[in-house]
């Protein structure tokens, strides 16, 4: 079973200081902790999707502490991305269990929770382009995985002025040990075509964690 403590622990090790982390377990987080503004953000949403909200936002109102910010509401931007106190850049993440958020003053950080794993291969050419499926010779459906995974903690790696809605194709990912480099194929948002960003990649207790600080 994925613990908090340990995932909290392989977050700290994907990040620069200065980074805070914090993981929550769904379902120990209620819906009533949910301050109004984010209430309505999830008003008629079904129970499951209520509780990995109220979990994010209890990981989210923890990073905000540890950066000696007082609590406050995190509302939902149009691409559904939690929206930050002035000054701050983070990220929240869930899968079915566990929901992260991640966070610092400064430049943007992101950060993406999935199960460790294989995806189904005909989810393959959606998230891969022929050259990285190329590249994964071996436990494709796992390395997909990771790939996902790298590919959605860039997305939230967007400055809060700058959010644009891209694709997988947008970025090409090549996957290291215990990290990745996400190559822009367009321009688009905040990134320029050419741009690379790096980031880290963990598997702990289960699942895949990918961080990216920018």
């Amino acid at each position: 079973m994925t613990t908090p403590l340990a995932v909290e622990a392989a977050l700290r090790g994907l990040f620069p200081a200065g980074v805070a982390v914090a993981a929550e377990r769904i379902g120990q987080a209620q819906a009533t902790s949910l301050w109004p503004e984010e209430q309505r953000a999830i008003q008629g949403a079904v129970p499951q999707r209520l509780a990995e909200f109220a979990a994010g936002r209890a990981a989210a109102r923890r990073v905000l502490s540890a950066l000696d910010h007082s609590p406050a509401a995190l509302a939902v931007d149009a691409d559904r991305a939690a929206v930050w106190p002035a000054g701050i850049c983070g990220a929240v993440a869930h899968d079915a269990s566990l929901a992260v958020a991640i966070g610092r003053r400064g430049a943007p950080v992101g950060v993406d929770l999935e199960p460790d794993t294989p995806l189904e291969p005909d989810l393959w050419p959606v998230i891969c382009s022929p050259d990285e499926l190329a590249r994964l010779l071996c436990n494709r459906g796992l390395l997909v995985r990771q790939v996902f995974c790298a590919k959605e903690a860039v997305f939230k790696a967007q400055p809060p002025d700058a959010r644009a809605m891209f694709g997988f194709d947008a970025l090409e990912v090549t996957l290291a040990e215990g990290a990745f480099h996400a190559q822009f194929r367009i321009s688009v948002g905040a990134f320029r075509a050419g741009q690379v960003l790096t980031g880290t990649i963990a598997r702990v207790d289960g699942v895949i964690l990918a961080g990216v600080a920018w």
